[in-house]
């Protein structure tokens, strides 16, 4: 292992965790810290053995998963520890503790109401019946579940990160974190897979209302809580069919080559990235990059 390497992990594995000045309580049997409020111990182990079954996927199938801690807070805990300031976005922080609120952020809410008002009523009604209904406001489907699975989609990125993956471009990642979260959910937990896989078929419906694909985490664009869902649901949608049609095989592959650098794509070069994602991954995501372009053309003129 090369010292630039030996310091980025290093830099990843988090510091130890100050037990009698958190009061967090501990959750033990894990392979990883878990730690919760007080409040969020039900919860807690809830999101626990979800993250498990992330962590045991990604280390059989992409290797190594660097060291990390889960701590699943209420919101009085949630200012001490977390780096977001809206309370129940998940997120890993800057001291490697991968940080989950005991419910779902208001946020998700908010997506449901306008599912639900953008939705033709037979879409709405039949993705409550896989999903449920939202507590706050009973209209729109219950993201709630959905939500809490996302764990995985955090853990598939924070590997690619620690590991020294490179994407062509931003969204690639997200793409990737996707396939990896589709995965992982069809190995561990089919039912939890069939409700993503509504959801992002029922959203599908509103791709003409989408922003491309490019535009996440994409730092000219700033996306509102419901246009980040959609584009991560067109996303999930197209990594689905792949992982439907292939299996995981191109998930591993497009990890190796990310990690070893082998394959040198220009993100501004179309052609180039569609192909590289058409052949190598799937065409639903290559798709997605003739989408983007021909969105940024209609946009320009």
């Amino acid at each position: 292992m090369h010292t630039s390497e030996n310091d980025r992990l290093a830099a990843t594995t988090p510091a130890p965790f100050p037990w009698p000045a958190s009061g967090l309580e501990p959750l033990p049997w894990f392979p990883f810290t878990v730690a919760a409020s007080p409040t969020a111990t039900v919860a807690a182990e809830r999101i626990a053995t979800r993250t498990e079954r992330a962590y045991w996927y990604l280390r059989k199938r992409l290797g190594d998963v660097p060291r990390f801690r889960l701590l699943v807070l209420d919101r009085a805990d949630w200012p001490r520890f977390a780096d977001r300031s809206e309370y129940g976005l998940s997120h890993f922080t800057a001291k490697g503790n991968l940080v989950m609120g005991s419910e779902p952020a208001t946020a998700w809410h908010d997506v449901s109401r306008e599912l639900h008002r953008r939705l033709t009523p037979q879409a709405s009604r039949e993705l409550a019946q896989v999903l449920g209904r939202d507590p706050r406001h009973g209209h729109g489907p219950d993201l709630s579940q959905v939500s809490e699975a996302l764990v995985a989609h955090d853990l598939a990125r924070f590997v690619a990160d620690s590991r020294g993956a490179r994407f062509a471009a931003p969204w690639m990642m997200h793409a990737f974190a996707n396939y990896a979260f589709v995965a992982i959910l069809g190995e561990t937990e089919p039912a939890a897979l069939r409700r993503l896989g509504a959801l992002a078929q029922a959203a599908h419906e509103l791709s003409a209302q989408t922003l491309p694909v490019t535009t996440l985490a994409s730092p000219g664009h700033r996306l509102t809580p419901f246009e980040a869902v959609l584009v991560q649901l067109e996303l999930t949608r197209a990594v689905y069919l792949a992982y439907a049609e292939r299996g995981d095989a191109p998930l591993v592959q497009w990890f190796e080559r990310a990690t070893t650098n082998t394959t040198s794509i220009d993100p501004d070069a179309d052609h180039e990235l569609g192909r590289f994602l058409t052949e190598d991954v799937h065409p639903a995501l290559g798709e997605l990059v003739v989408a983007a372009r021909r969105s940024t053309f209609h946009r320009a003129a």
